[in-house]
């Protein structure tokens, strides 16, 4: 009997897809004409990139933070979350984070 584990769901025979979300995305048989239809394109990416890098190479140490989009304002982590950044930023780091909502925002 196949089946597979997909976090605290066993799926079981026809559940389990044959192939991998990586092997359904490289696979797609999807419209191509705008890889065509734009020459210029990789150029701008790429000076997206050059720009983003020059930007990033001003900011002196600089520290990442990664943390739950769902925790909220309350919770003692958001709180600690909030005084390490805080701390970093009177000792003169970057601090860079994904934005928020939750402790990425703190």
């Amino acid at each position: 009997m196949k089946s597979k584990a997909k976090g605290p769901i066993l799926q079981r025979r026809d559940q389990v897809d044959a192939t991998t979300t990586d092997q359904r995305l490289l696979d797609s048989r999807g419209p191509t004409d705008w890889v065509h239809s734009d020459p210029w394109r990789v150029l701008r990416i790429q000076a997206e990139f050059v720009e983003g890098f020059g930007a990033l190479a001003e900011l002196g140490p600089t520290i990442a933070v990664f943390g739950s989009a769902r925790t909220p304002a309350d919770h003692p982590s958001y709180v600690v979350a909030e005084q390490v950044g805080r701390r970093l930023v009177e000792e003169g780091f970057a601090v860079m984070t994904g934005g928020g909502p939750g402790v990425m925002e703190a």
